[in-house]
């Protein structure tokens, strides 16, 4: 019998776990079909939070396993290129790694965010740098379990058109005689390219999963800053006003990206090196590109634009506080001046002011420290990098073969 996640009503009474700690309490997994699909697979024993290893194993078995059996069953060789299949499937490095890597990373990214989002949430709490009263949080929780129940409903429905669209352009592109690819013969699709396309159809249903639920955070996010206090602390040890546990999450979507990018180098070189490229391929790879380098520094950036906002506020608040303060100070010492009667503790007084302004001006105003933009910034150049060796590889070459002496 399927378990239904409770839909909590304005006249009803919340949820208990809504009582203690009602926003990092949340539940965000309401009709969403692969929450849905490990919550089932940690019950077997597993204990109550999935392990990594087995959402890992679970993707194989999803995707890489049968696209595995079926390459082994095709009368296409596994490793041995031909001139009529140029592209065997042990050489086509970007199914393998799309498959072994970036699949079941996104997926461990998507299962895990439900965890990340309530711990970092309880962090900032417990910590004391973002209060709310109860007042204001439980009515928050139970308006935001109701749109992410609609937002993973959304994914899923665009998730299914989007997959159906990519494996449909796929086949096209790769189902003529000329292309060589794999998983076609003589312009008929093998049983193996049955299994490809259903493997194309997950992976690029799975991502909106991901982008839609990542949107939603950054919005409930904007909403909590909006009915919540920042109390950030400039000598925090996170360097990011005990704010680094929101930052992480933007982190992670960079890795998605960074993933993502780099199956495009795969993508880019393994057609460009062993098949027959078509011109609509092109222009996928063109788009692929750009979209990396306009998207990456965005989704690292747009989850935490909400917390900047309130930092900035904070900070403006409390460099104001001392502000008027220490004018009224100097408009009292002004009355004084003539008279000489300025005392020490006067001057330490002024002293500390000037301290205590110093210090509220070196408060951070993103929820990052440097080594996260640091992480940030590997990431991100990492598959740029990784795109330029290819043609340097094949420049050396010619150019090693072009002078080499007789």
């Amino acid at each position: 019998m399927t378990e239904e996640h409770p839909q909590p009503s304005s006249t009803s009474p919340p949820p208990q776990e809504f009582q203690l700690l009602p926003l990092a309490a949340l539940d965000t997994t309401s009709g969403c079909i692969v929450h849905r699909l490990f919550a089932r697979i940690a019950r077997f024993g597993l204990g109550r939070e999935t392990p990594l290893l087995s959402v890992y194993i679970t993707s194989l078995v999803l995707t890489f396993v049968p696209l595995l059996i079926g390459a082994v069953f095709s009368p296409l060789s596994l490793a041995s290129p031909i001139e009529a299949h140029r592209l065997p499937f042990l050489r086509d490095w970007n199914v393998l790694f799309m498959y072994l890597v970036s699949f079941p990373c996104l997926m461990i990214l998507t299962v895990t965010d439900q965890h990340v989002l309530s711990t970092s949430l309880k962090s900032v709490q417990l910590d004391g740098t973002l209060t709310i009263s109860e007042m204001e949080a439980t009515p928050l929780a139970i308006r935001w379990h109701r749109r992410f129940y609609m937002t993973n409903l959304a994914s899923h429905a665009v998730g299914g058109v989007l997959g159906v669209l990519v494996a449909y352009y796929c086949y096209v592109a790769y189902i003529p005689k000329s292309v060589g690819f794999w998983i076609a013969v003589d312009g008929h699709l093998l049983p193996v390219g049955f299994i490809f396309l259903y493997c194309i159809f997950l992976f690029y249903a799975l991502i909106p999963v991901y982008v839609f639920r990542s949107v939603a955070i950054a919005l409930l996010f904007k909403d909590v800053v909006s009915h919540a206090q920042l109390r950030l602390l400039p000598l925090h040890p996170d360097k990011s006003g005990g704010l680094r546990p929101v930052g992480r999450l933007g982190l992670r979507n960079q890795y998605v990206l960074t993933l993502f990018g780099l199956n495009v180098v795969l993508l880019v070189i393994t057609s460009l090196h062993y098949l027959q490229v078509p011109s609509s391929l092109y222009g996928l790879m063109i788009a692929a590109v750009i979209a990396y380098l306009v998207l990456g520094p965005l989704v690292f950036v747009a989850p935490l634009l909400a917390f900047r906002g309130g930092m900035l506020r904070t900070k403006s608040e409390l460099m104001r506080e001392v502000a008027n303060r220490l004018r009224v100070e100097l408009q009292r010492l002004r009355g004084q001046l003539q008279s000489g009667s300025i005392s020490k503790e006067d001057e330490e007084l002024i002293d500390r002011l000037r301290k205590i302004g110093a210090l509220v001006d070196e408060l951070p105003v993103w929820p990052f420290d440097a080594t996260t933009v640091r992480k940030f910034l590997v990431a991100y150049v990492v598959p740029v990098l990784s795109g330029l060796v290819f043609p340097a590889i094949q420049i050396i070459l010619y150019y090693v073969t072009t002078h080499a002496s007789p």
